[in-house]
């Protein structure tokens, strides 16, 4: 498997803007800029798609890894944020917190247990913030589908 990607930047750092394209068609000359890290444009930035790669892996991993542990998940949800170091021009990442919600059919203690090995195990195999080698941080829970809370 060879994922790609294809982006164009035109114009300076703050001003300039990119378009973005993968061959899925998911991404399709979609517009990003630096200058949107206020979160007032209508683009994204390559933060925000990272957060959503790191955030939609994580979701991916954590399914996975509860299914090995006989875990059935319904919904798995993951928020994740980014933190940036704006003390230089360049904005390193430093490192993201997520925040990850599954549903199942039922949430008991032992289930809960296995729940908290199987996010540990996607924290340490997810393939995107393994690459960038990301100190991550989890605050993950396990819902059962008769409560009433929504992911």
């Amino acid at each position: 498997m060879f994922p790609e990607a294809h982006a164009i930047w035109r114009g300076g750092l703050y001003a300039g803007e990119g378009v973005v394209s993968t061959p899925s068609g998911v991404l399709n000359n979609a517009t990003y800029a630096f200058g949107s890290l206020a979160g007032t444009e209508r683009f994204t930035t390559p933060y925000e798609m990272l957060a959503a790669a790191i955030a939609s892996c994580m979701s991916t991993m954590v399914a996975l890894e509860m299914a090995k542990l006989g875990i059935n998940p319904t919904v798995v949800g993951t928020y994740a944020v980014l933190n940036l170091d704006n003390s230089a021009d360049i904005w390193p990442i430093t490192s993201a917190h997520l925040e990850i919600t599954a549903r199942t059919t039922g949430a008991s203690d032992a289930e809960s247990s296995r729940f908290e090995q199987a996010v540990e195990s996607a924290r340490r195999e997810c393939p995107i913030s393994s690459a960038l080698k990301l100190q991550l941080t989890c605050k993950a829970k396990v819902i059962s589908l008769a409560s009433t809370a929504f992911v």
